[in-house]
């Protein structure tokens, strides 16, 4: 069986090299059916600092004129998950009687609706997140507490349970045109860093009242199911802190570590956990399921070390988990370096180091992976899209396609 996995992914991947360099992908189906009614696309974009300011940029007619957006839309236009994970997109809290969802409801309508090949997404999610959201607590450890008076500040941020310069910045949601089951998600956003079991908070900097109160999550860890034919795929999302910005202590590589960490403990089903709802309990489901997201861990890091691996071997070693790095490449992330070990240029979804992989797709044992790439061409074989990837974000939107049982 695993001889013939890696000649799945082998032969998938060199077609994948044809959609890199200038070519498209096969959609996976119109909203997931198409060759097989569980086939399904599925995708993260990160677009980076998406903010509400950028989204309500619109011409007369409600047409979306951000830049910056525009070549992110293309690029999703191009590409056509039928499930697409977003993350860097502000949540309105102005606007939240109209829904936490309602920033990818404005990419939708002023972005994705347009042009020569629109693309829409009937079902839209979102879920509360601590970014920016004041703790009312030193957690920077500089002796001073941020309060409002701080917005759109870094203290303001430092001092905030995720951060943020205000709140919903840096926040997270889910657009599908397949229905997704919003009343059987699982989030985690109040989950409390101590209540991790193992957790690696950093001894003797936080003061009493922070250790007690400072949440593991700096976005959320989201389990939201997927409606696909008659079958659900459960999504695992989150966007764990970068493992920089701080000092000795190590705090932030500590986090993104114990953010990994608690997918981790969720698929072995740990007892310790409790959603927002006060379920407690992991995953205890043999439904398939897919981890997404911007990690922030790279394979080969020397960060966030701790208990004798990296953070996301975590993940990439988990017995239910699937590595789809052989898939997940492209010419532009490698830029005519060697594929291969130890570096793997071709696996980069950002230009962070050279060249670093840390978003990812994560699916289940048991799903078929069919095929998948990093959007990043060759600016010589695809100007206009490598002047996309460029224009878009920082990140490179990834997909895979799949095939649940």
């Amino acid at each position: 069986m695993a001889t013939a996995r890696r000649r799945t992914l082998h032969a998938a991947a060199a077609a994948l090299l044809l959609v890199t360099c200038g070519g498209e992908p096969e959609p996976a189906g119109e909203a997931g059916g198409g060759g097989g009614a569980r086939t399904v696309r599925v995708a993260l974009f990160n677009v980076q600092e998406m903010s509400t300011a950028k989204l309500m940029d619109v011409d007369d007619k409600g047409e979306g004129q951000d830049p910056q957006l525009r070549a992110a839309a293309a690029i999703l236009q191009r590409i056509r998950p039928d499930v697409l994970v977003l993350e860097e997109i502000d949540h309105d809290y102005d606007g939240a009687e109209h829904g936490l969802d309602l920033n990818a409801r404005r990419f939708v309508q002023a972005y994705l609706t347009r042009g020569e090949a629109p693309l829409d997404f009937r079902y839209t999610w979102a879920a509360p997140n601590n970014t920016g959201l004041l703790s009312g607590l030193d957690l920077n450890g500089d002796g001073i507490v941020a309060t409002e008076k701080d917005l759109r500040t870094r203290a303001h941020g430092d001092d905030s349970f995720g951060y943020g310069e205000y709140p919903g910045q840096y926040s997270m949601a889910v657009l599908s045109r397949l229905p997704l089951l919003p009343d059987r998600a699982r989030t985690f956003a109040r989950f409390r860093w101590q209540s991790l079991p193992g957790h690696h908070m950093p001894v003797g900097f936080y003061a009493e009242a922070a250790r007690e109160a400072l949440r593991l999550s700096s976005k959320s860890h989201w389990d939201l199911p997927v409606q696909v034919a008659d079958t659900v795929l459960h999504l695992l999302v989150s966007h764990p802190t970068p493992p920089v910005f701080d000092g000795e202590e190590d705090r932030n590589g500590r986090r993104n570590f114990d953010e990994i960490r608690f997918w981790a403990l969720y698929l072995d089903d740990a007892p310790e956990l409790e959603d927002d709802a006060g379920r407690q309990g992991g995953y205890d489901s043999d439904a398939p399921f897919v981890v997404v997201g911007d990690l922030n861990a790279r394979p080969n890091a020397d960060e966030s070390l701790y208990d004798g691996r990296t953070a996301i071997s975590q993940l990439l070693e988990h017995p239910r988990i699937q590595d789809t790095g052989d898939l997940l490449i492209s010419e532009g992330g490698r830029r005519g370096r060697p594929a291969g070990p130890p570096d793997h240029w071709e696996r980069a979804t950002t230009g962070f180091g050279g060249g670093s992989r840390i978003d990812y797709l994560l699916p289940s044992i048991g799903i078929e992976v069919l095929d998948g790439g990093v959007f990043w061409p060759d600016a010589a074989s695809d100007p206009e899209g490598a002047a996309w990837a460029d224009a878009a974000s920082d990140h490179r939107l990834i997909w895979l396609d799949l095939r649940l049982p």
